[in-house]
């Protein structure tokens, strides 16, 4: 029998993981010792491991909790390849394959790992086909596996670092003669500090050909006022990635609906801040939509020639 804290090192997700899919998906049922601490046997165990590498193949938790209950007798033939008492990514390391997506390298804790797969796409296509297509959806999957307790604290932190360690060098590698183009403001409002979409969007604009200052996360109205006042642009853009930033971007909104610049909006919850812009008379508010790639070059059409 292993304790919670052993469990958790031979399947190769954290503590709190476990407790969450036992709470909420009831995969297992672990016995208890006299103190009352839970004790995981051999066959708990192989569910588990079932459990995690379908969810770092790509399903979602409560799908697989019932898919690695039902399998059984079968899971111990499957997952041969994962030793009884080691956790699961120093063994694939091991054996040399690595993580297929960013949830699972994210699970594993793997940075060598996240550097392959963004390596890997990016060499594919381009920086805007490769955010839209994949980095932009991995992404929301990645939120929604730490929501879930799939992911820990640990490994969204990390894996998000390193896209945004990408991000900066391409957008770093975009730049250019910022005195021969419209000029374009972007960040993200007060409280708001998800910013790898903006900054990807960031990068697409300048590859568009389009002189971009990136204010980044968490800016403060005044300070959206100041940078405006000392760069003057042609157009400034704002993300609303959650419901909790629609009331602090319609305040950026208000604050320059008399001004000259036109105001892009871009995120999940644009349409909302488009709304409430519309009531309070800023006409020079606009949506962007969910694609860098379209919302790039159709600035870059809205602002004019180059």
């Amino acid at each position: 029998m292993y304790t919670i804290k052993r469990a958790s090192e031979m399947v190769g997700v954290p503590v709190a993981t476990l407790r969450a899919w036992q709470r909420r998906y009831g995969v297992v049922n672990p016995g208890r010792s006299v103190s009352g601490y839970r004790l995981y046997g051999a066959d708990d165990i192989a569910v588990l491991r079932r459990m995690q590498a379908l969810v770092a193949s790509g399903w979602s938790p409560k799908e697989a909790a019932a898919a690695a209950a039902a399998a059984e007798g079968d899971l111990e033939t499957e997952l041969t390849d994962l030793p009884r008492d080691e956790p699961r990514s120093r063994s694939a390391r091991r054996a040399g394959t690595a993580p297929l997506d960013l949830v699972a390298a994210a699970v594993a804790l793997d940075p060598a790992a996240i550097t392959r797969l963004l390596d890997d796409h990016f060499a594919k296509g381009s920086f805007e086909q490769v955010v839209d297509l994949w980095l932009l959806p991995e992404l929301e999957r990645l939120g929604q596996a730490w929501a879930d307790g799939v992911v820990s604290v640990a490994g969204e932190h990390l894996a998000a670092a390193s896209v945004q360690r990408r991000l900066s060098a391409a957008f770093d590698a975009a730049a250019i003669d910022s005195g021969r183009s419209p000029l374009l403001l972007t960040g993200l409002p007060s409280g708001c500090r998800h910013e790898l979409g903006i900054l990807a969007f960031a990068t697409a604009a300048r590859r568009q050909g389009l002189a971009v200052v990136y204010l980044g996360p968490d800016l403060p109205l005044q300070d959206w006022l100041t940078a405006a006042d000392r760069h003057q642009p042609d157009a400034v853009v704002i993300a609303v990635p959650t419901l909790s930033d629609v009331a602090p971007a319609l305040d950026i909104v208000k604050v320059f609906a008399g001004r000259q610049e036109l105001i892009g909006i871009g995120g999940r919850h644009q349409e909302a801040v488009l709304q409430g812009a519309g009531r309070l008379g800023g006409r020079s508010a606009f949506p962007l939509g969910q694609s860098i790639a379209a919302a790039a070059s159709q600035l870059r059409d809205r602002l004019g020639p180059l």
